[in-house]
């Protein structure tokens, strides 16, 4: 992906998910937590989302390991008036979670979004295992995911989007079942030794679309590109025939008589899910 394009599909994404994370962090209780890190920071929605529940006397480092998003991070934490509580880093999580476990300086309150599943990392429940290290006694984890994969983005077509999804997973190279699976995050934090573990759902609903301009900006940005590649390239592998292929790209496409976007009553739903531990 291009760095135009991955730019705006940080933001894109940010916009349309800020809702839930602003419910999630919330729900995570940092008053009184001081020492807070927003692992796989990106485009920095959990970064000024976590300063804000914290407060003035917190401080929340980002990290990401591609520098070059972390300007939009700092220009979000700049604009939303928080830039005095944060600051950025690029680097490797995992060297960043190993360097607090070995040091002193272990966190209060970890958010990891969207980062610990296995198209990121080839071992997620050792990152999450990681993660429980780098926490002080009695900090808390928070670990977020979109869901993507249970989103309803197709609703009226869900065999389809089931096909879909089967394909997407293929053309990411996922595995469909088993240990590393990207639904595995409370089995992970169980394993990790993390107490009083939870799950909260957060869902984010568009509807109407029309009165929602971060919905259409995030379905055709983020979403219908990575559906539309999925079914091109891996659809035949996931049982999809060559008039499924079709009608998914019909589906997908802006300005196509058949696109789905503009038909009335239109709406997606994202189950985010939160689930969070204490160490």
């Amino acid at each position: 992906m291009q760095r135009t394009g991955l730019h705006g599909y940080l933001l894109s994404n940010r916009a349309f998910s800020a809702p839930a994370v602003e419910q999630a962090v919330r729900a995570m209780d940092l008053r009184g937590r001081r020492h807070l890190l927003d692992a796989g920071t990106g485009a920095g929605g959990g970064l000024v989302a976590l300063a804000r529940a914290a407060g003035p006397d917190a401080h929340v480092l980002g990290v990401d390991a591609n520098p070059d998003v972390l300007a939009l991070a700092d220009e979000h934490a700049k604009a939303e008036g928080v830039a005095d509580r944060v600051s950025t880093r690029a680097a490797d999580l995992l060297d960043v979670l190993a360097e607090a476990a070995a040091g002193d300086g272990a966190f209060d309150a970890i958010w990891a979004s969207d980062v610990i599943w296995p198209g990121n990392v080839p071992d997620p429940a050792a990152a999450v295992a990681a993660l429980a290290g780098a926490l002080a006694p009695g900090g808390v984890a928070g670990i977020f995911t979109s869901n993507y994969y249970q989103s309803m983005f197709l609703p009226g077509y869900s065999r389809l989007q089931n096909k879909l999804r089967i394909a997407s997973e293929l053309n990411w190279g996922i595995p469909g079942e088993g240990s590393a699976h990207y639904e595995r995050h409370v089995h992970w934090a169980v394993a990790a030794g993390l107490r009083d573990v939870r799950v909260r759902v957060f869902p984010r609903i568009g509807f109407p679309t029309d009165e929602d301009p971060a919905v259409r900006a995030y379905l055709e940005t983020v979403v219908w590109p990575e559906l539309k590649e999925a079914a091109t390239t891996r659809g035949a592998d996931a049982g999809m025939s060559a008039a499924e292929i079709e009608q998914a790209v019909g589906l997908l496409t802006p300005g196509g008589p058949d696109y789905v976007l503009d038909e009335p009553g239109y709406y997606v739903v994202h189950p985010t899910l939160l689930v969070t531990g204490l160490r």
